[in-house]
């Protein structure tokens, strides 16, 4: 008897079983996940609103493509640090798949771990970005970069209902008598900086990890952090108006700590994970939210519009090109 059990039908039955797994992992559906054989575009961009960066203040105009489905419905702003950096690259839009969404998350879902729904809490998740670069036909030998960029949406620890929301942040930024110190943890209004850790971290971003690393194996995975929003130890917060007023808020150490543990716990996890960390936060010093060349949007201002407290475009450019230097490296 000849046996059916081929290379090719092991290979084809071990690629179905880690689509699978990614698909499981998105929780969403599986019966079309197997996605074709295909070379892959050469650079694919994972992330949240710091990745994505839509023309849109969320205020006047809203972050939303009525015409879209799906992932085709994340906006992402022209200056972007992901199309920035396709064109250091040389590269033409086609071989770009940026699937990053506004309001992504590395795994926190709508509900909690005891079933709490949690209203707001609804963005892609980062296998679910994956998976819908999968069935495109992102990921293959051509691919040299897969950069990704979350955890900032994320709930600390896994399970927990509270996030760093645009609600929490507006709620801590501009309430002046309770502010955004430790109480804040404490009041449940703000996450647990000590939750954010880098096995944590790593944990929680593995399985898709090891599904980029086998279907792309020629990929540089390249973990960004996230800009210098304040530096460390900094206990204020600033926010511009129209270019032209300044609000501080006094009382933000809560605020700052969890932005300076979410870029010790991504170097720390890119090691455990074996891959690379591009530290942006070193490229953008000196021009965070309270210095005198803030590289940010503020609230409504002529010359930076798009979402309060998220790169301009020169915070981007600068983003892509720390992101760059990392990519031109030989492996």
């Amino acid at each position: 008897m000849t046996s059916s059990w081929t290379p090719g039908r092991v290979f084809h039955l071990l690629r179905l079983a880690a689509v699978g797994v990614l698909a499981a992992a998105a929780s969403v559906g599986t019966a079309d996940a197997d996605p074709a054989p295909a070379p892959g575009r050469t650079l694919v961009a994972l992330g949240d609103s710091y990745t994505a960066n839509p023309a849109c203040d969320a205020i006047f105009v809203k972050c939303v493509d009525p015409d879209g489905t799906g992932l085709r419905a994340c906006l992402h702003g022209p200056t972007s640090w992901p199309v920035q950096l396709g064109a250091l690259m040389g590269l033409d839009s086609e071989d770009l798949e940026n699937n990053s969404c506004s309001s992504a998350t590395i795994d926190t879902g709508p509900t909690t771990s005891t079933g709490e729904s949690v209203p707001g809490r609804d963005g892609y998740t980062l296998a679910q970005e994956a998976l819908a670069a999968a069935k495109d036909g992102s990921f293959g030998p051509r691919t040299r970069v897969v950069a990704i960029q979350l955890g900032f949406n994320d709930a600390w620890p896994k399970g927990g209902a509270v996030t760093p929301a645009a609600s929490s942040v507006f709620t801590c930024v501009f309430d002046l008598l309770r502010g955004c110190d430790e109480n804040a943890v404490a009041e449940d209004r703000w996450p647990d900086p000590n939750a954010v850790t880098g096995p944590a971290y790593a944990d929680r971003m593995r399985k898709v990890i090891e599904y980029v690393r086998y279907y792309a194996p020629n990929a540089k995975i390249e973990l960004v952090g996230y800009p210098e929003v304040m530096p460390a130890g900094a206990g204020q917060w600033c926010a511009d108006f129209l270019g032209t007023a300044r609000w501080v808020q006094p009382r933000a150490r809560a605020m700052v700590e969890y932005w300076n543990r979410l870029q010790d716990a991504e170097r720390d996890a890119a090691g455990l994970l074996g891959i690379d960390f591009v530290d942006v936060k070193a490229a953008t010093a000196g021009h965070d939210l309270c210095s005198p060349d803030p590289w940010f949007n503020g609230f409504l201002d002529p010359q930076h519009g798009g979402l309060p407290f998220h790169p301009s475009a020169r915070g981007d450019a600068a983003v892509a090109a720390a992101v760059y230097g990392h990519v031109a490296q030989p492996n």
